[in-house]
Order: structure tokens, then C-alpha cells, then sequence
């Protein structure tokens, strides 16, 4: 499987008025962020909900909620085929994953009579590289995560279904995501600790810009996979010099022995270069316009409107 074998790149020449949109995970940090995109652009959102918090969520996004799960297939079934696309965002975190993910996939884009499905991979399914690199550049990440080649591969291979991947790398903005995850973890052990010479880079994408992101590509006639990332990736020391500003410890390096032994895998990650090129959206017009002005992954840590300070 190759990202670009069945890219077509043309961008949008008008934009498609009020279409009727099915989002998994849509009380999530990347799902809400679609939501409230794609209502804001004048389409009618319905998103997914296990609970009725997450139904309160879905509803601040001005989105209609489903009750249900990515267990219930005839329910996925259903709402898929009601309108005129999906956004799947939505991941169990068992070790069913893989397999549940296949099933409600599967059961959503056999029920779809055309219209478009996007669904989200990650940097991994790219070459690990410290220079951007594009779509093209695509691997088998092996391990826990060899599931998404076989997942990519579901969607761009659906007959009658325009298919698209996205695939965001690390995803920051408004106080969540795995950033506020780094620096709660920074602050509980009193120090934020990057690896090696915290050299390696990865590339990262505010969540509002990432929303415009799959916005744009429901609304243009693009497949195929795309990567959304700001233009520079940044280094791991720079990026934990920010996290232990923000959580108020001391920044300190530490080997990837000792990191594996406290994080386990996610040390893995944090220690491997995920740097991506986004020309290929940024040829339908897409920019991260909210990461260039906040001044990146670095800068919206150390905005205080962007809520990170907070414990």
C-alpha cells in the first residue's frame, strides 16, 4: 500500500452546501474539533456518544448525538448510510482494538450507497525521519500498531465510497491532547525528562487546524491519504523545555532504558523522529493557520489562553 497510489489532489472549486455528516468519537479532543468545524461551515453534524456527558459534548458542538458505541454495528450501520459521509475518529484502548475497529469499519462502509469516508491513522504508518516526508513514504510499523496498515488499506479500498486517511502527528491546542497529558506527567514527577539529546523531531498540528483539515477534504473531491502538520517539526527538547516551563519543574535528560521503564512503548514513540510533509494538502489550500500564530506546539504552551498552565 502506498499513501499516493489513489491521491487525487484537485482542490475544491465550491464547496458543498449542508451535508449530512456521521462522526465517531465526536465528544473526543479531534472529533468535538471536527464537529464544531464542519457545523460552523454550515453542514449538519451527527456524532457518536457512549454517555450522556459525551451526549452533552456533542451537543455544545451543536451536533446531534447517537447514542451508541463502536460495538453496535447495526447502529454504525445505520447512521452511516443516513447521510452523505463519515469521519471516524473514535478508538476502543483494549487489545480488541485492531479487531474492533475492522468490524465497525466494515460495517459502516458496507452500508454506505457513496459519499465519502475519512479515518484517522497517525505518524506511525509513516517513514520515521527527521527531514518531513510525504505520504508516500509509507511503512509497517510493526509491534501493537501493525493494525493500521490493514486499516488504511479497508478505507482507500472501499468500492463505491470515496476513501481518505488522515493521518494527524502529535495534535496540541485548548488545554488537551497528548500535551496535556506530557505536562500533567511532568508535574507529578516533578520534572520533565526528554530522551538522549532530545535531538529527534516530530511534527505537530493544532486541533482547529486539523478540523479545517478533514472540513476540506469532505468538501473537495480528494482520496488517498494525507498528512496535516505544521511546517517544522520540533525537537523533543525543545517541546519538553516548554512542558517543564509550563508545569514549573526542572527539564532534565534521561536514557531510553530508564524511559521504557517508567512509560513503557510510549517512551518508544517519543524517542523516534515522526517529522511529515503536508504539501499534499497544502495544495488544496489548507494552512495551519492557528498553530503559524500562536507560534507552534512551543508557543501555545506558553499562551495562557491556550489553558495548559492550568493544573
Amino acid at each position: 500500500m502506498t499513501g499516493g497510489a489513489s491521491t487525487r489532489l484537485r482542490p475544491p472549486t465550491h464547496k458543498e452546501p449542508d451535508m449530512d455528516i456521521f462522526i465517531t468519537g465526536a465528544n473526543g479532543f479531534i472529533g468535538s474539533a471536527v464537529a464544531r468545524t464542519l457545523v460552523a461551515r454550515g453542514h449538519r453534524v451527527r456524532g457518536l456518544a457512549r454517555s450522556g456527558a459525551s451526549e452533552a459534548t456533542v451537543r455544545a458542538c451543536g451536533a446531534a448525538p447517537v447514542r451508541g458505541d463502536l460495538y453496535q454495528l447495526d447502529l454504525l450501520a445505520r447512521e452511516a448510510a443516513a447521510g452523505d459521509g463519515v469521519v471516524h475518529t473514535a478508538a476502543t484502548t483494549g487489545e480488541d482494538r485492531a479487531g474492533t475497529d475492522a468490524a465497525a469499519v466494515t460495517a459502516m462502509l458496507s452500508a454506505m450507497n457513496g459519499g465519502v469516508f475519512v479515518t484517522t491513522t497517525g505518524a506511525p504508518m509513516a517513514r520515521s525521519s527527521r527531514v518531513p516526508v510525504s505520504e508516500d513514504d509509507t511503512v509497517n510499523p510493526g509491534g501493537p500498531l501493525e493494525w493500521l496498515v490493514a486499516a488504511e488499506s479497508r478505507v482507500l479500498g472501499a468500492t463505491g465510497t470515496r476513501g481518505l486517511v488522515v493521518r494527524p502527528p502529535m495534535v496540541y491546542g485548548d488545554g488537551a491532547g497528548p500535551v496535556a497529558g506530557l505536562v500533567q506527567t511532568a508535574r507529578a514527577a516533578g520534572v520533565a525528562r526528554y530522551i538522549d539529546d532530545g535531538a529527534n523531531c516530530w511534527s505537530t498540528v493544532h486541533v482547529r487546524d486539523l478540523a479545517v483539515a478533514y472540513a476540506m477534504l469532505l468538501e473537495s473531491d480528494a482520496t488517498g491519504v494525507f498528512h496535516a502538520a505544521d511546517a517544522s517539526p520540533e525537537p523533543m527538547a525543545a517541546l519538553f523545555s516548554a512542558i517543564g516551563e509550563v508545569a514549573g519543574v526542572p527539564v532534565r535528560s534521561w536514557s531510553l532504558a530508564e524511559a521504557r521503564a517508567a512509560h513503557g512503548p510510549l517512551a518508544s514513540f517519543l524517542a523516534m523522529d515522526a517529522a511529515l510533509d503536508a504539501t499534499r494538502l497544502r495544495h488544496l489550500g489548507w494552512s495551519p493557520r492557528v498553530g503559524e500564530a500562536l507560534g507552534g506546539i512551543c508557543g501555545a504552551l506558553r499562551n495562557p489562553a491556550q489553558g495548559y498552565g492550568r493544573p
